[in-house]
């Protein structure tokens, strides 16, 4: 799954100068849509999968153990003759403090490795609650290192809150809109009570197989790309048990993921499960959900899985060779009644209609073959048009009460949607919106749907804020053990283009404790990022690279830095004008 929490969300304030949120006011609210008489505000699927989360370590085999329901992901115990190790550390070190607590009555033998199955936070940011001092080998993928130095990245204010809403980080824990479940996970441990993050780097990495042994257990790791690009299994051949991170899990997998993702290939994600299926394994244990014992049904759920993955990625190319368009092609694939009936491929984290649509992008990119769609109409055009067409803002607000009271609330959704556009300060049309978003959200079997739809219904009446916080001491922490590069190289990607319109200026940064340097040349609306420091910079400073961090997390002044020596303006106080100025272009 992925990353980012709340507290992934509050660092990634760190990677920019500032994230501005923008508020719509209101003229009026009315009383809520309510359901069907009858209908339930979650769906029976959705609410019959909660138990599968229960608080609990379930011993597989001799000397594999796994604990479920601690947090989003689980965590996997492996006993050897004088030793143990941990597969996948939970996304907290509360949480795996209180596994830690129920392996060790277990095995009161010492911890002498760790291994991640992939980046994700929920699998990598609990190490220390397992090993405090970090002194300890973790095995990885060798690119693991490089997805983990990604958690700060340009993207990260915008993903971090698409992640607090599709994980229901801001959902009331009682009522009608609560938070039900996170479809792999009772709910990310910084959810609803948050957490303490903690990071111990890989430090033993492969590219395709490592075979090793571990507390006297043979091990086979073996790179397996699918919901991540570094992703890898376990296969301990003696016991036969393979933990398959999360390429596997008792839900519809999330082919891509509404918070936002890099394209994930589905075709290298069948390709892993298939090199599975020819272990024949005897126990399955998921980083998600409960294990599984029995070399037959292992082998129907992975064909099952690998299978329903296959036929999305080939109906998919199937409709764009006919000429189809994303939303055609949603309309038209939907698995065979044997995959759809599945108890694995329950829509309960990724869905078919949007694989379909990451499938179309992923090959073709964003552009429907519609020449309507080419060029479009700006936003508020086409929001103009459609109140023209209704007749007018009443009419249009009447089609939009017309839509609610006929039960097409996705219509109505997209209408209210029109009449903010043409008036943000239209309240009716928020209310209106806001209602029926709620309704999709308690018919959704998706807890990512459900979560996101009453999320954005809560901001719009004004009742939650997703906002980017100050990052905690912990999370400050965190963001300190990154490449200081990647909070340099973010910079480019908030120039504000009207007040940097005119200016050619360059500046040099220098990070002496990190030994590295870059270069920012702002030149008329573009800022051109380069490793080394610049010959002859128009401003320069040389900082404690955990200082800078600090001071664009804005958890600290600049001058307070400045005056602590802590950051060092070339030239002295006299150049502090102009330093000031070249990081107030990117500000808005």
């Amino acid at each position: 799954m992925s990353i980012p929490e709340r507290e992934l969300a509050r660092a990634a304030a760190l990677a920019v100068l500032l994230v501005a949120l923008v508020g719509c006011g209101e003229k009026d609210r009315g009383g809520p849509i309510p359901l069907a008489d009858g209908e339930p505000a979650v769906h029976p699927t959705l609410a019959a999968h909660t138990p599968e989360f229960e608080r609990k370590v379930y011993s597989v085999t001799e000397g594999v153990h796994v604990a479920v329901g601690f947090g989003l992901a689980n965590s996997i115990l492996v006993e050897g003759d004088e030793c143990v190790f941990v597969v996948d550390t939970l996304g907290s070190v509360e949480a795996a403090q209180a596994v830690r607590a129920e392996f060790e009555a277990i095995s009161d033998k010492p911890i002498a490795a760790l291994i991640y199955s992939h980046n994700h936070a929920d699998h990598i940011l609990g190490a220390r609650g397992f090993v405090p001092d970090g002194d300890i080998a973790v095995y990885a993928h060798a690119t693991t290192n490089y997805y983990i130095d990604r958690l700060i990245s340009v993207l990260r204010p915008i993903i971090g809150m698409r992640s607090e809403r599709m994980f229901g980080n801001h959902l009331p824990k009682s009522g009608d809109d609560r938070l039900v479940n996170d479809g792999i996970g009772p709910a990310l441990e910084a959810a609803h009570g948050g957490g303490t993050p903690s990071l111990i780097r890989p430090n033993r990495t492969f590219d395709d197989r490592l075979e090793l042994t571990l507390c006297g257990v043979q091990v086979v790791l073996v790179h397996a790309p699918g919901e991540t690009n570094d992703q890898l299994f376990v296969w301990l051949p003696e016991k036969r048990v393979l933990l398959p991170g999360d390429n596997v899990y008792k839900a519809f997998p999330n082919l891509y993921t509404i918070r936002g993702t890099l394209y994930r290939d589905v075709l290298e994600w069948v390709g892993s499960l298939d090199a599975m299926r020819a272990l024949r394994p005897e126990h399955l244990v998921p980083s998600h959900t409960r294990p599984v014992s029995g070399a037959a049904e292992i082998d129907e759920i992975l064909t099952a899985y690998r299978d329903a993955i296959q036929f999305v990625h080939d109906q998919t190319i199937r409709g764009m060779n006919q000429g189809l368009t994303p939303d055609e092609i949603v309309e038209r694939v939907e698995l065979p009644p044997h995959l759809k009936q599945h108890p694995y491929l329950q829509e309960l984290y990724g869905t078919v209609a949007w694989s379909v649509r990451s499938v179309y992008s992923g090959y073709l990119g964003w552009f429907d073959g519609d020449t309507a769609t080419l060029s479009p109409a700006s936003p508020e055009d086409r929001a103009a048009g459609m109140v023209a067409l209704a007749g007018g803002e009443a009419a249009l607000l009447a089609a939009t009460r017309a839509a609610v009271a006929e039960g097409r609330y996705a219509w109505a959704a997209e209408l209210a949607s029109a009449l903010m556009r043409h008036d943000p300060d239209h309240g009716e049309a928020k209310r209106l919106k806001a209602q029926s978003l709620r309704v999709l959200g308690h018919r959704s079997v998706s807890p990512n749907g459900r979560n996101y739809y009453l999320t954005q219904a809560l901001e719009l009446e004004g009742e939650i804020e997703v906002v980017v916080g100050e990052p905690t001491s912990a999370m400050l922490e965190l963001a300190k053990a990154m490449p200081i590069a990647n909070f340099i190289s973010a910079m480019p990607s908030n120039l504000n283009p009207e007040k940097s319109a005119d200016a050619d200026t360059v500046m040099g940064f220098h990070f002496p404790d990190a030994g590295e340097s870059f270069t920012i040349h702002v030149r008329r609306g573009v800022a051109d990022f380069r490793t080394g420091f610049p010959d002859e910079p128009d401003v320069a400073i040389s900082a404690d690279s955990g200082a800078w961090v600090e001071v664009v997390a804005g958890v600290r002044g600049l001058p307070a830095a400045i005056a602590s020596g802590d950051i060092e303006i070339e030239g002295g106080l006299r150049k502090l004008p102009a330093a000031v100025a070249f990081l107030a272009m990117f500000r808005d």
